[in-house]
């Protein structure tokens, strides 16, 4: 064995000694005091304030509702309270739900926007739910009743035809 070392090998010893000493560093815990954050004064504190939305009178807020937010061609909503029909024509019975305590009513409108109405609530038109099944909903107004029944989707009869055989042949 040879007792020189080359100028390769004591670079090499160099950074494993330097590297030695970092690791003792780092797991001797030196230098992992927290910094804190010098104590704000009383003049700091003072200035920092909470901002409070001011009060505004309901009326500067009417045009939130009756100008266009998004849309240029938005327009205000039509008013429905005013129409009343003396039937429920225009009405379709879509679905009904009811859970627990939950009984409602979903009705599709024949120009217009589908209607939710709840056990003993009023349409618009002036009708109220009184009695709701799985398959109809009985509305009422001034005396008169109607009833609107699901459409159930009815399955095409069978067919006439002799069902299709495969020929018998043998298993091998």
């Amino acid at each position: 064995m040879r007792g020189v070392l080359r100028p390769l090998e004591w670079g090499l010893l160099g950074l494993s000694g330097l590297l030695g000493v970092l690791m003792a560093v780092i797991l001797s815990s030196i230098g992992d005091e927290p910094q804190w954050l010098p104590e704000p004064d009383a003049h700091t504190q003072a200035s920092a304030r909470v901002q409070v939305a001011p009060n505004v009178p309901l009326e500067n807020l009417a045009a939130t509702w009756q100008a266009p937010l998004f849309s240029p061609d938005r327009s205000p909503d039509r008013e429905v309270g005013n129409a009343r029909v003396s039937s429920l024509a225009n009405l379709t019975l879509s679905g009904i739900m009811i859970t627990g305590n939950l009984q409602m009513a979903l009705l599709k409108q024949a120009n217009g926007p589908a209607l939710t109405v709840r056990l003993g609530q009023t349409l618009p038109n002036g009708w109220r739910l009184e009695h709701l099944t799985p398959q109809s909903a009985r509305f009422a107004l001034d005396g008169r009743t109607q009833t609107l029944n699901l459409y159930a989707k009815r399955l095409p009869p069978p067919s006439s035809r002799p069902p299709v055989t495969l020929p018998r042949e043998p298993l091998p």
